[in-house]
């Protein structure tokens, strides 16, 4: 038979291992063992096959209604960054380049294709932003 305080120990150490392990599953299981500890407080002598699936009921339900939630908060409070992103960087046009129009440019020592989105003339040597990448190709813009 497992007592109130089993079930109490039992979702603090899920709650705390919860910190330690990502993917917000445990919390769940944690609040059930929880919530199955004050039940079985105010409900002693239930059978143990019945508190097995009271607990494994409420865990899941929380787990279906709030884990989607909570992730989908989490990343927006915290979006992923961008580790390697060039957009936004500077560029050093190797050619002219007109408008509307592919030539070469320079970016972290290798020569891309690069798009020129803007309505003046990238010269040659002149520095341009990076706005966007496409496959192979720097869309950029006159500085």
């Amino acid at each position: 038979m497992i007592t109130w305080w089993m079930w109490m120990v039992a979702g603090f150490l899920m709650l705390a291992t919860e910190t330690l392990v990502p993917g917000f599953f445990l919390l769940f299981f944690g609040i059930g063992a929880v919530f199955m500890g004050f039940f079985q407080l105010l409900f002693p002598g239930v059978p143990l096959w019945i508190e097995l699936l009271i607990f494994l009921a409420v865990s899941t339900a929380w787990l279906a209604m709030f884990r989607g939630r909570l992730i989908a908060y989490i990343e927006k409070r915290n979006p992923p960054k961008k580790v390697d992103s060039i957009e936004g960087e500077t560029a050093v046009a190797t050619e002219d380049i007109a408008p509307g129009q592919v030539g070469k440019a320079e970016l972290r020592g290798a020569s891309w294709n690069a798009l020129n989105l803007g309505t003046v003339p990238v010269l040659k040597g002149q520095r341009c932003q990076v706005e966007k990448i496409d496959g192979l190709t720097l869309k950029i813009r006159a500085m």
